[in-house]
C-alpha cells in the first residue's frame, strides 16, 4: 500500500509489523486511528529493541545508542542518547591508555598517611561535587601522586556522563611539532583539545633533564588553554613539575590563566617525597 497523504487512512491490519508488535507484546492492539498513529507504533516498537553496543549497559537507549522520534511534519529522525558521550570518552580512554590507568589510579585507592594527602584528597572530592566548571591543577615533582589524583578525577567524569579527552603533553607537543607544515593535519590533532568538554593534560611543560620548555611548547599550551580559558563551560585539569608561580616567571599571559581558572582547586605538592622511592 501507498504511504497515504490524507488524515484518517491507515495501513492494512494484516501488515507484518502489527503482527510483530503482537507477538512480542502479548497484547491486541487496538484499531488503527491513521498514519500517525501508525508511525508511532513503528517508532515506539522499535525503540524497545535492544541493541548490540558493548561496554556499558543503557537502561535508556537498551545499548541502541540512539531513539526513533517522530517529527511534527511525519517524517522519522534519529536523536542520539546521551550514553553516546560516555562511550566515547571510555573509547578514547582506550585509545589514550587511561582506562588502564584508572584501574589502579582510583579516588579510593588515593593514601592517606600523611595529612597533605587527605587535604588533597578532600579538595579533589570538593572539586568534583561543585559540578565541576572550573579547573583543577595539581603542580608537584615526580612520584607525589599528580597523574593518580587526576586519573580518578576523570574517571569519575567518565562515570557521570561527561566526555573527557586524555593527553600527554611530551606525545602531543611531539605530534604537534611534526605537524607545523602541514595545517589540515595540525587542526585535525588540536582543534578536538580546544572545545572537548573536559580535558586532562598530564605533566604540561615536561622537558628532558635541565630543559626548559621551548617557544614552541608556549606557544602550543597557550592557544590550547587560551580556547579553552574563553570557553567557561570547558573543563580542564593539569598536572605539571611547574607551580602556578613558575608558570607565570614562564609566560604570565599562560600562567594568570591558568590561575583564574583554577582559583580554590589547586595543589602544590612541591617538596613532598617521590612514593616510587619508598615503596
Amino acid at each position: 500500500m501507498a504511504r497515504p497523504d490524507g488524515r484518517g487512512l491507515q495501513p492494512p491490519i494484516s501488515n507484518p509489523f502489527r503482527r510483530r508488535v503482537e507477538a512480542a507484546g502479548g497484547i491486541s492492539l487496538p484499531p488503527w486511528t491513521g498514519y500517525e498513529d501508525w508511525e508511532k507504533r513503528r517508532i515506539q516498537y522499535a525503540n524497545q529493541q535492544r541493541g548490540t553496543l558493548e561496554g556499558y549497559d543503557c537502561p535508556e537507549c537498551l545499548n541502541r545508542g540512539y531513539f526513533l522520534v517522530l517529527e511534527p511534519d511525519g517524517s522519522r529522525r534519529t536523536r542520539e542518547c546521551r550514553c553516546m558521550a560516555r562511550r566515547r570518552s571510555m573509547q578514547s580512554l582506550a585509545r589514550s591508555g587511561l582506562a588502564e590507568l584508572a584501574k589502579r589510579y582510583t579516588l579510593e585507592s588515593w593514601q592517606r598517611e600523611s595529612p597533605w594527602q587527605s587535604q588533597a584528597l578532600a579538595l579533589a572530592r570538593g572539586w568534583l561535587a561543585s559540578g565541576p566548571t572550573g579547573w583543577f591543577y595539581l603542580a608537584g615533582g615526580p612520584g607525589t601522586g599528580k597523574t593518580h589524583l587526576c586519573v580518578g578525577l576523570c574517571a569519575r567524569l567518565v562515570e557521570s556522563g561527561r566526555e573527557v579527552r586524555y593527553a600527554v603533553w611530551r606525545d602531543l607537543t611531539v605530534r604537534a611539532k611534526a605537524l607545523v607544515n602541514q595545517p589540515e593535519a595540525y587542526q585535525a590533532l588540536v582543534e578536538p583539545l580546544k572545545t572537548v568538554e573536559v580535558l586532562y593534560i598530564d605533566d604540561l611543560f615536561k622537558t628532558g633533564r635541565d630543559q626548559a620548555p621551548t617557544s614552541g611548547d608556549v606557544n602550543l599550551a597557550f592557544e590550547l588553554l587560551n580556547a579553552r580559558y574563553n570557553r567557561p563551560s570547558c573543563v580542564t585539569l593539569l598536572s605539571s613539575q611547574w607551580n602556578i608561580n613558575g608558570l607565570l616567571e614562564l609566560d604570565e599571559a599562560l600562567g594568570s590563566r591558568i590561575y583564574e581558572r583554577s582559583r580554590g582547586f589547586y595543589l602544590d605538592f612541591t617538596g613532598r617525597p617521590n612514593h616510587r622511592l619508598l615503596s
